[in-house]
């Protein structure tokens, strides 16, 4: 790389107004040749500059007064119009300031990871783009890198796990830096080590390499820290500001082109294996800040999956003219890119193992057949690809024959793996996408996936007329909770599922984006504990039971099949609490139990049905008298002093601002002691869990016959119009029952 005080990268002449030639006598005590005259034309600079940029002054490195022998030694009471000076002894840089007993740029390195750089020894082998693949991509990104007007300075390149986003990172920060215009890259991991994945450290980074890069950026920088190292254990926010906004402005004021004229790229690939979704997002925001400042010289490729949080952060509206968007996507050209890749590298495999492969190399190698099994699998996925192609070729083995029977007889299905597992690789890159699934969302991510694996995620008989599949809306009703605690739920599988947006919910369903992740899952010994059996949920109740979203409501998932199941058990528990026969502490099982205390009754909201089919206030009732249940699982005073406030002031809506009474929960039946003709309310569940259920009383036709009829309200939302409607009604049932029965 050419040195940038190359002729050829002068910065541009500084441009000033003439002024009236006017005799000045020089004070011999200040004149000190070049370093003067250069300081006062720097002056005369930052007045002109000043309504642009305020910043503080930066003073080049002056030369020694005995090293008087420029070409103006001596010379005095002239003025030069429109000077332009470039000598190199005033940027004769010292960079040997010395921080915490360090050179100041050692302790910059010290700071960052070099094991993330583009070149780096710790990332062989090196991902790159297969030649004669991804060319669209390719072209695209390097003609955003050499267009003059750079519209966006901001490109997200974004796809599912397994697309290749690293490689054309990869491709691209070579092809930049072949052509000098490659000032910096970072390469996020997660698998090596915490300092490839540590925020704090990428702003480092990247100041070392642009520092290696340019020699104007070099001063800037190096003076910055020798003045103020602390920045380097500062925040993310102030690193930036710091290390990269401040260093550049400092130059701009001066008229120092650090790059030359033209915008060099800085590459950031794996953003969302950067520790804490908070630090990717203000990193993006950050850079997206800098993409607006005309003094920053810089272009920002950030490659990524599409994870939740960084689709929201990059789908506001104040991105939209700074960044451009491109995704990798599974089509046809990928598709024979990936074909192009395998078919290469099985001939260089080939070639290197002639002499033990049984197929001559005038001859195709592996079979067409073959082929096609492969890639069948294969779909696309570079990730998958790869990992095929460096089993059969393992050196570690040597026997790319028997490498390759191994691999086609897991592809197709002929029995359990033995002596190893050819797709180890990308069962590890599986594993490692379930492991940041929290604990809390773990359960239900796994009984999506299995409904997804097994094909249960449909309504209607296979072949009949009516049969499809479920939308993801249906998912998420279908699973009994609401649609942010579902995509909360659902953030961290984005990479191998394609999970629509809300807009689309009711359009669209789940779906994985590759067939190898479903085979992941369901084989027991390449998946352990994410490992996902139709039989392991044997009282699975699936969505082929149900014809629509409103249905699917009456669902329960393991252990709770239906509502009959839990009316019966409902009536027994009544029965033994009537003549005290209920061992204590054992009112339900463990499994039964669990389910119902971990029940969403916010999920309630706006069901109006008769003590048949609406048993769960006596069911939560009969819940809270298990020793196991959570203090104050029902109650009807203030516990939790966020959700209960609200539940309670839709109360005070619901019936116009009159009180009514509490359930009496000391009572030995607490359903069955109301008076007749009364209305009651209990609040049940745990948290932001819990539901309010106001429960009307009356009789039936047969007078001996009780019914209750409830309205469920939620913490989040008012009472509609139509539960206002219904206990309206409730109140003129009431009052002409008391009217016909002389109650005051």
């Amino acid at each position: 790389m050419q040195s940038l005080d190359h002729p050829k990268h002068r910065p541009p002449p500084v441009a000033e107004q003439p002024r009236p030639r006017k005799k000045r006598r020089q004070n011999p005590k200040t004149n000190n040749g070049l370093g003067s005259l250069i300081g006062e034309v720097i002056s005369s600079v930052q007045s002109q500059k000043a309504g642009d940029v305020h910043v503080p002054p930066m003073t080049l490195p002056q030369p020694s007064t005995s090293d008087q022998t420029g070409p103006f030694t001596g010379a005095h009471d002239f003025v030069m119009a429109h000077p332009s000076f470039y000598d190199s002894r005033s940027y004769n840089y010292n960079y040997k300031y010395i921080v915490d007993g360090q050179p100041v740029l050692e302790r910059l390195r010290s700071a960052g990871t070099p094991e993330a750089g583009l070149d780096s020894a710790a990332r062989y082998p090196l991902p790159r783009c297969y030649p004669g693949t991804r060319t669209s991509i390719q072209e695209g990104l390097l003609k955003w890198l050499l267009d003059i007007r750079h519209e966006r300075r901001m490109i997200w390149l974004f796809g599912p796990a397994g697309v290749g986003k690293s490689a054309v990172a990869q491709t691209f920060a070579e092809a930049a830096k072949d052509r000098g215009l490659l000032a910096s890259s970072y390469f996020f991991s997660s698998t090596q080590g915490e300092k490839r994945s540590d925020p704090l450290r990428i702003i480092p980074t990247i100041a070392y390499q642009m520092a290696i890069h340019s020699d104007h950026y070099k001063h800037a920088i190096t003076r910055k820290l020798a003045s103020d190292p602390s920045v380097l254990d500062a925040t993310l926010e102030v690193q930036f500001r710091g290390l990269i906004e401040d260093p550049f402005l400092q130059l701009a004021s001066h008229q120092v082109q650090p790059f030359g004229k033209t915008l060099h790229a800085i590459v950031v690939d794996g953003l969302d294996e950067c520790s804490g979704d908070e630090a990717q997002c203000q990193l993006v925001g950050l850079i997206k800040e800098a993409a607006q400042k005309p003094y920053l010289p810089l272009l920002w490729l950030i490659c990524s999956r599409p994870e939740r949080h960084l689709k929201s952060t990059f789908s506001r509206l104040e991105y939209a003219h700074v960044c451009g968007r491109k995704e990798l996507v599974i089509d046809n050209q990928s598709r024979a890119d990936v074909e192009r890749f395998m078919r290469g590298r099985f001939k260089e495999i080939h070639h290197k193992y002639q002499d033990t492969i049984s197929v001559s190399v005038d001859n195709p190698w592996l079979s067409e057949s073959d082929l096609a099994i492969i890639l069948e699998q294969v779909s696309g996925h570079f990730v998958f690809a790869s990992v095929a192609e460096r089993y059969v070729g393992d050196p570690s083995v040597g026997d790319p024959e028997a490498q390759l029977i191994s691999l086609l007889s897991m592809l197709r299905g002929l029995g359990e793996i033995s002596a190893g597992n050819p797709l180890e690789a990308l069962d590890i890159f599986y594993s490692r996408i379930l492991s940041k699934v929290s604990e809390s969302a773990f359960p239900l991510v796994m009984r999506v996936l299995v409904l997804l694996s097994h094909d249960l995620d449909s309504i209607g008989i296979k072949g009949h007329t009516g049969h499809r599949k479920l939308t993801t809306r249906e998912f998420w009703l279908f699973f009994r909770v609401n649609q942010p605690r579902f995509y909360s739920i659902m953030q961290r599988l984005h990479s191998v599922v394609d999970i629509p947006p809300p807009d689309d919910a009711s359009k669209r369903g789940l779906r994985f984006y590759h067939k190898s992740f479903r085979d992941y899952l369901t084989n027991l010994r390449r998946s352990g504990r994410y490992f996902v059996s139709q039989d392991q949920n044997s009282t699975l109740v699936t969505a082929n039971e149900h014809q629509n979203a409103e249905s699917t409501l009456n669902a329960w998932f393991n252990d709770v099949p239906d509502r009959k199941t839990l009316k019966k058990h409902s009536a027994l528990l009544a029965k033994h609490y009537k003549y005290d026969t209920v061992p204590k502490g054992n009112a339900f099982d463990s499994d039964l139990f669990n389910v119902l205390h971990d029940f969403d009754f916010s999920l309630m909201l706006g069901r109006y049905e008769y003590t048949d089919s609406n048993i769960f206030p006596m069911f939560a009732v009969n819940l809270a008298r298990d020793t196991r249940a959570s203090p104050h699982f029902v109650r009807t005073t203030i516990e939790d002093e966020i959700v209960d406030p609200k539940l309670l002031h839709h109360l005070s809506v619901l019936t116009d601002g009159k009180s009514i009474e509490p359930l009496d929960l000391t009572a030995t039946d607490p359903l069955d002691d109301m008076g007749e003709k009364t209305v009651r309310f209990v609040i049940v569940g745990n948290g932001s869990k819990s539901g309010l259920a106001c429960i009307d009383k009356g009789l039936r036709d047969t007078p001996a016959e009780w019914r209750w009829q409830v309205i469920w309200l939620n913490a989040a939302l008012p009472p509609t119009s139509t539960q206002m409607s219904r206990y309206s009604e409730w109140e003129k049932d009431i009052a002409e029952w008391e009217k016909e029965n002389n109650i005051e």
